[in-house]
């Protein structure tokens, strides 16, 4: 296990008991027609939410051994491409939060590592790239409103 810094342009959706969004229920915890409100693993708010920004984004096969063997990665990898996001984790495995971010702005380092930033580039893409729409998008199947006031740059830890 070893850990890591992570820099990303996205959304802080917070953890399970702390959900930075308009759709939570008394406790903190996330309140989504999705998202089983029991007791569910951490581990399933991510698979979940996967399988619907997959769907947005047109690719909606489950798998199986055939599927796998007749392209199902390659149309997945496509889909996720389409998609432009992708749901991380920061924190612990134990406790963890949720950050959607746009495909291609996460950078990390680990250990004795450093990240230099360009704040020109960092200033420049997210227009030029599309990522706010992209995260706008997902946002809007997801059925997320975030508290967090528009997409950001985030640096958040991980470890695992």
């Amino acid at each position: 296990m070893s850990p890591r810094a992570h820099l990303a342009y996205g959304y802080d959706l917070g953890g399970a008991e702390d959900f930075k969004a308009a759709e939570r229920d008394e406790y903190g915890s996330p309140k989504l027609p999705w998202f089983p409100d029991d007791d569910s693993e951490v581990d399933d708010f991510g698979s979940e939410a996967e399988k619907i920004l997959l769907a947005s984004a047109g690719f909606a096969e489950e798998w199986t051994p055939a599927a796998a063997k007749a392209g199902y990665y390659d149309r997945k990898r496509d889909a996720e491409k389409r998609c432009g996001v992708e749901l991380d984790t920061s924190g612990h495995y134990d406790h963890c939060g949720w950050v959607l971010i746009a495909k291609g702005s996460e950078q990390s380092v680990e250990w004795s590592q450093v990240m230099a930033l360009d704040s020109a580039e960092m200033q420049r893409r997210p227009a030029a790239e599309g990522w706010d729409a992209k995260l706008r998008d997902a946002l809007t199947a997801l059925g997320i409103t975030p508290t967090q006031d528009g997409p950001k740059w985030l640096v958040y830890p991980s470890y695992g």
